[in-house]
C-alpha cells in the first residue's frame, strides 16, 4: 500500500500556481507559462478524476477599461511568459500608463508569493512521498523478520518430529508446543538479583519449540521427584554450589547413565567422528598415518582402549567393510593391542536430520556422552584431520586420560590451545582466543560436567540460521563457530563469573594434541619442541603441497589469500600454482616469481621479498642446470591437456617433473602453452607440423638451456609429434592414448580433411612414422607404451614391436577442479555420495548427433538407441530416469556424476580420458554387453570414431590377427567385420576395468539396476573399483619410478 501511494505521488506533476484576474492565486498549465483564456471562462480549478494529474482551468488577466485598454482589441495586453517574466503581444510596443504598471507590480508580488507557496507544496509532497517509502521499507523489514523467524520455527518443528520418529526426543527434553518444561525457577530470589539468568529464562519461556540442550534434563520441576537430586532448589538462600551462593542453572543437568551391575568400564573410547563424504579421509588416516605411526608395538598386551568409528547416519555394510579392510591391512602387530579386537561402528539414525555442519557436529558431540558413559570412563575425540606423529600412542592415551576424574580436583577436559604461528589468522590475538579445540579428552558419567554443558547450551540458545536446531552450537560471534568455542567462551563471560571461577580448574591445556588449524608442520620438529605431543590436528594434511606453498607465499608477499586478489594478480597466481603443482617451482621459486612480477606491475617492492633475492640481488630464476635438483625432468607438447594432467601427479610422486605445452583442450586442465616456440598450434591448426616447421623447431631449441636440462621427451596426443624431438639426443617416452596414425595418416577424421590433409602425403608420413617408432624401440633409453590395452595391441600389430608397455593414465587426483574452485586445495578426491536419482549417460560427448562425415544429423536424444530406452515400459522403468549429461549440465565435469547413483556408458571410443576420470572417482558403472554393443554397432555404427583411418599394414601379420580398421564401407554383417569386432573391442577400457556391470538390453539394465538399488551392490561395486584403483596406483608408481630411472641423464 505504501509503495503504491509513493508511486502515485511520483507520477503527478508538481503543483504550479498562477495569478488570476482578481489578484488571487489560480492554477498554471504545468510548464510555468500562464496562458490567455476566453473572458467567458469564469470557472475555478476543476479536478478530472479520469487522469493521474490535475486538469485546472486557467484565466486570463482582466483588462482595465478605465485606463483606456480595450479587453478584446488591445494589442498591448500584458501576459506572463515562461518563468514569470512579463511579455507583450507585440514585440517593442510599450504603451500603457503608470497606474497600469503599478497594478502589474502588485500582481507580480502576488505571483512571487504564489511561487513560494508552490515550493512549500512541493516540499510537503516530497516529504509525504518519503514517509510513504519509509513506511513501506519498515513494513518489508518487519515482514522479512517474521518470515525468517517462521522459517526457523518450521525447521525446529520438523527437526523435533524427526527426533521423535527415531526415539531421541525422550523425557520431553526437546521442548513442547504449548509450554517450556523443566525451567528451574528461583522462588526465594528476585529476578533483579541476576538479570542474565532472567533473560535466559524469558527467552526459553518465549521459545517453547526451540530444541533444548542435550546435556539438560527438561523434566517438569513442579514435581520434586523429577528434580536433580544433587541440587534441589527451594529458595535462593538454600542453593549453594560447593559452598558458594551462586545463581542456579536455568535447567538441571542430565543425570548420567550408570554402568550395568558388576560391569567394569573401559578406560578410553578413541572416537573417530566423520560424515560419509569423509570416508576417504578416514581410510587415508589409517593407511598412511596409522601405518607409519601405529597404535602399539609388536607383542603389546591388550590396552584399555576401544576404537569407535562414529557417524550420525548409519554406514552401509559395504562402507563398513571397506574401513575394516583398510584397518585389517595394518596387521595385528600394529592394531592388536586394542581392548576389543574389532572396531565398533556407532551411529544415531538411518534418517537424515537435515542439520547444518555446525548443528551436526554439536549434535554428535553432546550425544556422545549419553551413548558412551555406561561403558567407558573417558573418551578422546580424534577427527580425521587429527593424526598420530609418534608410534605406540595407545599407552600414552591411557596415561593422559587418567587425569580425568569427577572429584573436586579432577579434570573434565584436556586439550590444546590454538597453536598456529599466525596469531593474526581468524583474529586469534585480537580476540584473546584460548579455547580448547574439540579434539580433546573428556570425562564421562560426571553430573557436574553435565550441568556445565547444560549451562553452556542454555546460555547459547539455538536462535540463528546455522544453529537453529542445536543449543551450544556456536557463540554467534565471528570466528567462534562450533561447540568447542561455546564451551570455552561461556566460562569467560562476565555473566557467568560467579559459577565459572568454581569450575575453571577442571579444564586443562595440554600439548598431547597439538592444534595447528590449517598450518603446515614438520612432525619431527613438533616432537623436538614438544616432547609430550602424540597427535597433531591440522587441515593441511589434506591440502596439496602446491596449495600450501601458494597460500604461504601469497599471504606473505601479496597480503591476500590465493583466491582473494585483484585482477592484476590473477595470471601471476595461476602460473605460480601451475608450476608448484607440477613440481617445477619450489617455494623459493614461487616467491621470486611473485616478487618479480609485483615489481613489474608497478605495485612497489615488498620487504618480505628481500629474503628471496638470489646471489646477484635480484629475483631472476636459477640457471636451468641448477633447477629441480635430483628430479627427472620430462617435457611434452600435446594437443590435449588430459593425458599430461593425469600423468603429472604420479610422475611427481615417482620423483619426476613434467612440463607440458598444450594447445587445444587445455584451459580445463590448466596446462596451456607458456613458452612454446615455432609450433604455435593455435587450437589444433598446426596439428601436423610441416617439414619446414620441424627444421625451424630444431633450430629454435638447438642451444636452448631448458632442452639441455630435459631428461626425456614425453608424447601423448598425438604420439607422432615425438618426431619433433628426435634431433635432441634425449630419451623419448611414447605414451599413446589413441590410434598410432593420428596426426599423420588419419583420413577418417572429417576436420583433418579440411585442414590440408593429403592422402598420398599422409601415406608417406605414415611409413616414415612407423619406421621411426621401430628405431626408437631398439634404443633401451626409450619407452614405447600405451594407456589402454587396445592401443597397446594396435602398436604391436602395425609396427611389429613386441615390448609395448601397458601404462594406464592415472587421473587419480585433482579431477574436475581448477584453482579457486571448491576442493582445489585438497589432495584427496571427493567421495561418491549420490544425492540425486537420475542415472547419467556418459561420456558428455557421445557422437549420437552425427556420423563420420556429417554433423548435426539429429539431436542426441533422438538417436535410435535412446528411443529404445524410452520404449521400455513404465512398469519396468519405475521411477528411474536415465538422462544424457547435456540434459542436466552444461559441461563434462566428472565431479557432477558423484551426485548420481550410477552412470551408463554409451561408448564412442575404446578409451577416453573422461571415462578414466569417472572410474577413478569410483562411480558405479553400467555398460552394454559385448553382444548388445555389437548389435548397436551393426545397426547404428556406434564406434565409427575408433577408426581414425585405414593405414597400410607394413609388417608381416604372423598371428593372422584381424585388421583393426577393416575398410571404410565394410559390411557389418560380414564374417570379416565380426572377427574384427570380437578380437579388438574386448580390449576396450570398459571391458578391461573391474567392477563394471553389463546389461544385454535396456530392459535388462533396469532389472539389474533396481536389484542393485535394493541391495548393497552399488556400494560394493564402488568399493571394488576403489580397491582396483588403489592397486593400480601402487603399480603405476613402481612403473614410473622404473621409467624415470631408465631415461634420466647420467
Amino acid at each position: 500500500y505504501f509503495v503504491k501511494q509513493a508511486a502515485e505521488m511520483s507520477r503527478r506533476p508538481p503543483v504550479r500556481e498562477k495569478l488570476n484576474g482578481e489578484g488571487t492565486v489560480g492554477e498554471g498549465n504545468g510548464d510555468g507559462v500562464f496562458t490567455r483564456m476566453s473572458s467567458t471562462s469564469k470557472t475555478g480549478p476543476t479536478n478530472d478524476h479520469n487522469h493521474d494529474s490535475f486538469n485546472m482551468s486557467s484565466r486570463r488577466l482582466k483588462s482595465h477599461d478605465s485606463d483606456g485598454f480595450n479587453d478584446s482589441n488591445s494589442s498591448l495586453e500584458p501576459k506572463l511568459g515562461k518563468k514569470g517574466f512579463l511579455r507583450t503581444s507585440k514585440r517593442g510596443e510599450l504603451g500603457g500608463e503608470l497606474n497600469w504598471l503599478g497594478n502589474v507590480r502588485n500582481k507580480m508580488s502576488a505571483f512571487l508569493i504564489s511561487m513560494k507557496n508552490m515550493n512549500n507544496e512541493r516540499r510537503k509532497a516530497r516529504r509525504r512521498q518519503l514517509i510513504y517509502l519509509l513506511f513501506a521499507l519498515f513494513t518489508i523489514f518487519i515482514s522479512f523478520v517474521h518470515m525468517k523467524n517462521h522459517k526457523v520455527l518450521r525447521r525446529q518443528s520438523k527437526f523435533l518430529e524427526r527426533l521423535s520418529r527415531i526415539g531421541l526426543r525422550r523425557r520431553g527434553s526437546l521442548g513442547s508446543k504449548s509450554k517450556r518444561k523443566g525451567i528451574v525457577y528461583w522462588p526465594g530470589g528476585t529476578w533483579s538479583r541476576d538479570p542474565a539468568r532472567a533473560r535466559q529464562v524469558d527467552w526459553w519461556e518465549q521459545n517453547p519449540m526451540a530444541p533444548l540442550g542435550l546435556s539438560c534434563d527438561a523434566s517438569d520441576t513442579s514435581s520434586s521427584s523429577s528434580k536433580n537430586p544433587s541440587h534441589p532448589i527451594k529458595s535462593f538462600e538454600e542453593y549453594k554450589y560447593r559452598g558458594y551462593k551462586i545463581p542456579p542453572p536455568v535447567f538441571n543437568g542430565r543425570t548420567p547413565v550408570p554402568p550395568g551391575p558388576g560391569k567394569e568400564r573401559v578406560q578410553v573410547a578413541l572416537v573417530v567422528p566423520f560424515v560419509q563424504f569423509q570416508l576417504n579421509k578416514v581410510t587415508n588416516v589409517l593407511s598412511h598415518y596409522w601405518s607409519k605411526n601405529p597404535p602399539c608395538l609388536p607383542g603389546s598386551k591388550k590396552i584399555s582402549v576401544d576404537l569407535i568409528f562414529f557417524t550420525e547416519n548409519s554406514l552401509s555394510k559395504g562402507n563398513k567393510e571397506f574401513i575394516l579392510d583398510v584397518y585389517r591391512s595394518l596387521g595385528n602387530d600394529k592394531v592388536g593391542c586394542f581392548f576389543t579386537a574389532t572396531p565398533t561402528f556407532l551411529s544415531l539414525t538411518d534418517e537424515d536430520l537435515h542439520m547444518s555442519h555446525l548443528e551436526g557436529a554439536a549434535f554428535d558431540f553432546y550425544m556422545l556422552f549419553e551413548l558412551l558413559e555406561s561403558k567407558y570412563k573417558t573418551f578422546m575425540l580424534v577427527e580425521p584431520d587429527a593424526v598420530p606423529i609418534r608410534e605406540n600412542f595407545l599407552p600414552a592415551i591411557v596415561a593422559e586420560s587418567e587425569l580425568l576424574r569427577c572429584d573436586s580436583d579432577g579434570l573434565w577436559q584436556i586439550g590444546s590451545l590454538p597453536l598456529s604461528k599466525k596469531v593474526k589468522s581468524a583474529d586469534l590475538q585480537k580476540r584473546l582466543d584460548y579455547h580448547i579445540n574439540g579434539n580433546s579428552f573428556y570425562i564421562l558419567g560426571c553430573p557436574d560436567f553435565e550441568e556445565y554443558k547444560c549451562r553452556v547450551q542454555t546460555y547459547y540458545q539455538p536462535k540463528k540460521k546455522d544453529c537453529a536446531l542445536m543449543a551450544g552450537c556456536t557463540t554467534h560471534n565471528g570466528f567462534e563457530e562450533g561447540y568447542d568455542h561455546a564451551l570455552y567462551r561461556y566460562r569467560v563471560q562476565t555473566d557467568n563469573y560467579e559459577y565459572s571461577r568454581l569450575v575453571m580448574h577442571h579444564f586443562h591445556y595440554s600439548t598431547f594434541m597439538h592444534n595447528l588449524g590449517e598450518a603446515v608442520y614438520d612432525p619431527v620438529e613438533v616432537v623436538e619442541n614438544f616432547s609430550s605431543t602424540y597427535f597433531v590436528h591440522s587441515k593441511s594434511i589434506y591440502l596439496t603441497d602446491a596449495a600450501n606453498i601458494l597460500k604461504e607465499v601469497t599471504t606473505g608477499i601479496l597480503k591476500v589469500e590465493p583466491c582473494e586478489h585483484e585482477n592484476w594478480i590473477v595470471p601471476i597466481v595461476l602460473k605460480a600454482y601451475r608450476y608448484l603443482r607440477t613440481g617445477e617451482y619450489t617455494k623459493i621459486d614461487a616467491a621470486r616469481y611473485i616478487c618479480q612480477e609485483t615489481l613489474r606491475s608497478g605495485k612497489g617492492e615488498n620487504s618480505v621479498c628481500n629474503m628471496y633475492r638470489n646471489e646477484a640481488g635480484n629475483f631472476a630464476e636459477d640457471d636451468w642446470k641448477d633447477r629441480m635438483e635430483g628430479k627427472t625432468y620430462l617435457w611434452t607438447m600435446d594437443f590435449h591437456g588430459g593425458p599430461a594432467s593425469c600423468d603429472s601427479p604420479i610422475i611427481r610422486e615417482a620423483g619426476g617433473v613434467l612440463h607440458a605445452e598444450v594447445d587445444g583442450i587445455c584451459d580445463y586442465y590448466g596446462l596451456c602453452r607458456d613458452r612454446l616456440k615455432v609450433i604455435r598450434a593455435d587450437h589444433w591448426k598446426e596439428f601436423d607440423p610441416t617439414e619446414q616447421q620441424i627444421v625451424d623447431f630444431k633450430a629454435a631449441y638447438k642451444d636452448d638451456p631448458e632442452f639441455k636440462r630435459v631428461d626425456a621427451f614425453l608424447c601423448h596426443h598425438p604420439v607422432a609429434n615425438c618426431e619433433l624431438f628426435l634431433p635432441f639426443n634425449r630419451s623419448i617416452i611414447v605414451h599413446a592414448t589413441t590410434r598410432l596414425e593420428f596426426g599423420r595418416h588419419d583420413a577418417g577424421i572429417d576436420w583433418r580433411l579440411n585442414s590440408g590433409y593429403d592422402r598420398n602425403t599422409g601415406q608417406e608420413k605414415w611409413k616414415k612414422w612407423v619406421k621411426t617408432l621401430q628405431n626408437l624401440a631398439t634404443d633401451k633409453r626409450n619407452v614405447i607404451a600405451a594407456n589402454n590395452a587396445y592401443d597397446q595391441q594396435y602398436i604391436k600389430y602395425f609396427t611389429g614391436i613386441s615390448d609395448v608397455l601397458l601404462l594406464p593414465s592415472w587421473c587419480g587426483i585433482g579431477i574436475g577442479v581448477t584453482i579457486c574452485e571448491d576442493g582445489w586445495k585438497s589432495n584427496l578426491q571427493k567421495n561418491w555420495m549420490p544425492t540425486r536419482a537420475e542415472v547419467m549417460i556418459v561420456p558428455y560427448r557421445s557422437n549420437l548427433d552425427r556420423t563420420r562425415y556429417q554433423t548435426n544429423v539429429r539431436r542426441p536424444i533422438d538417436h535410435p538407441i535412446l528411443k529404445e530406452l524410452r520404449a521400455v515400459s513404465r512398469d519396468l522403468r519405475g521411477t528411474t530416469e536415465v538422462k544424457l549429461i547435456s540434459e542436466l549440465y552444461d559441461d563434462a565435469n566428472p565431479l557432477r556424476m558423484l551426485d548420481h547413483p550410477a552412470v551408463v556408458i554409451i561408448p564412442y571410443q575404446v578409451s577416453t580420458m573422461n571415462l578414466i576420470e569417472l572410474y577413478r572417482l569410483n562411480i558405479p558403472m553400467f555398460c552394454p554387453s559385448l553382444s548388445l554393443l555389437k548389435r548397436w554397432c551393426r545397426e547404428h555404427d556406434l564406434l565409427w570414431e575408433v577408426h581414425y583411418g585405414w593405414p597400410e599394414m607394413l609388417v608381416e601379420n604372423q598371428e593372422n590377427i584381424p585388421d583393426p580398421n577393416g575398410s571404410l564401407n565394410m559390411d557389418k554383417n560380414s564374417k570379416e567385420w565380426e572377427q574384427m569386432f570380437d578380437y579388438w573391442i574386448p580390449l576396450s577400457d570398459f571391458y578391461q576395468m573391474k567392477g563394471i556391470i553389463y546389461f544385454d538390453s535396456w530392459e535388462d539394465f533396469f532389472k539389474k539396476y533396481h536389484d542393485a538399488l535394493d541391495s548393497d551392490r552399488l556400494v560394493n561395486t564402488s568399493h571394488e573399483m576403489r580397491q582396483a584403483n588403489k592397486e593400480l596406483e601402487g603399480s603405476l608408481l613402481r612403473q614410473w619410478k622404473n621409467i624415470l630411472a631408465k631415461v634420466r641423464q647420467q
